[in-house]
């Protein structure tokens, strides 16, 4: 089965799994970690992001994933929901909240090397070339669409 992208969850739709993580805007580009080649998803691009702890709060889990892939510290007022996806692969079905965050200087990133190989500061368009995660180019249109009803 091919993967599925939901704004809403589908009647019945239960999550076997959380993950949460952050669209990180610096002027006009947002932030991608390329994952590690013995990765799932090895070679892809991803927003930062992963698993949900049991028992940890979306905001926090985000707040974590940013700092242990990318080595970019937030306090939660930094943050704030901006869109939750539900995929459905057939056999899983998770849900993906993402939270936003906007840098007015560029931090410096500290990638860390199990996970991914590199991070990039890239635009939209810049994304679209790139090997995205599946459900990847989905995610980014809407946020991109979200970046654009917040700017007005």
């Amino acid at each position: 089965m091919a993967l599925q992208v939901f704004l809403e969850a589908p009647k019945g739709f239960i999550s076997d799994l959380t993950v949460v993580g952050c669209y990180c805007q610096y002027q006009d580009t947002f932030l991608l970690l390329k994952r590690h080649p013995k990765c799932v998803s090895g070679e892809k691009w991803c927003l930062p992001g992963g698993k949900l702890n049991e028992g940890e709060a979306r905001i926090e889990g985000a707040r974590r994933e940013l700092h242990e892939e990318a080595g970019v510290v937030l306090l939660p007022k930094d943050l704030s929901h901006f869109l939750t996806f539900y995929f459905d692969r057939g056999n899983l079905k998770y849900d993906f909240t993402v939270y936003h965050c906007i840098f007015e200087k560029r931090p410096t990133l500290q990638i860390h090397l199990r996970e991914h190989t590199e991070g990039r500061w890239v635009t939209h368009e810049e994304a679209t070339t790139f090997p995205l995660i599946a459900g990847g180019h989905e995610v980014l249109d809407y946020c991109l669409q979200k970046r654009g009803d917040l700017s007005i």
